[in-house]
């Protein structure tokens, strides 16, 4: 592609991401989560009360049943990490577009929609003991997602806002392609971590919490 289109593609097509200069950082993400957590509950309260009081998820006979069934730890991490690993790849493929910033926004406000929608589903079927059963389902792989999932999105977001999707003749794309492949290595590695603690780990933890609430 010469120099022209790329210019073209800049001025027409970047311009309408222009709001990423100035959400680039990780002091934006937080806001931005919330604002979909935000989104989330709203959407339960006004919108979603019948679905949450059909939903067999989040009920008192889910948890029975929880507790009686042994697991297959092995399926289930292979199960988790291949949906981990999938999310992951396609949002660090969008690192080498101009589109990486807005993706990882995007992404981060699903997010926070979700869990606002999962918490809000929980607390109308169970009160404030189902926030609670849902909080400990987070546990203890939260502690390494979070973290993981702040660096990852501020790679994404550096490496997008690097313009590495301009190529080699705007600033040596190879060089700087190098050091992302890298992130998708680290990025493997803190997922599989966090895959085996949301495999082995939480369903241990998650029954004790059952049996004594």
């Amino acid at each position: 592609m010469n120099a022209a289109a790329l210019s073209y593609i800049e001025r027409y097509m970047g311009g309408l991401f222009m709001w990423k200069k100035f959400a680039g950082t990780r002091k934006t993400f937080l806001p931005v989560f919330l604002t979909g957590f935000a989104a989330g509950i709203l959407y339960m309260v006004f919108f979603g009360r019948a679905a949450a009081h059909e939903t067999t998820l989040m009920s008192r006979y889910f948890f029975s049943r929880y507790q009686q069934v042994e697991l297959a730890s092995g399926e289930l991490l292979w199960y988790i990490l291949k949906s981990r690993v999938s999310f992951f790849t396609l949002l660090w493929l969008t690192g080498f577009t101009f589109f990486g910033t807005t993706a990882a926004f995007l992404s981060l406000a699903w997010m926070g929609a979700a869990l606002g929608i999962t918490l809000t589903t929980a607390a109308m079927k169970l009160g404030f003991m189902g926030i609670l059963i849902c909080l400990a389902s987070g546990l203890p792989q939260v502690f390494l997602y979070v973290p993981a999932v702040a660096w990852l999105l501020q790679k994404i977001c550096e490496t997008s806002e690097n313009h590495l999707w301009r190529g080699h003749r705007y600033g040596g794309g190879g060089r700087q392609a190098a050091p992302y492949l890298l992130v998708w290595g680290l990025g493997f590695l803190l997922l599989l971590a966090g895959s085996l603690l949301e495999s082995y780990v939480n369903p241990m933890f998650l029954k004790l919490i059952l049996k004594n609430i």
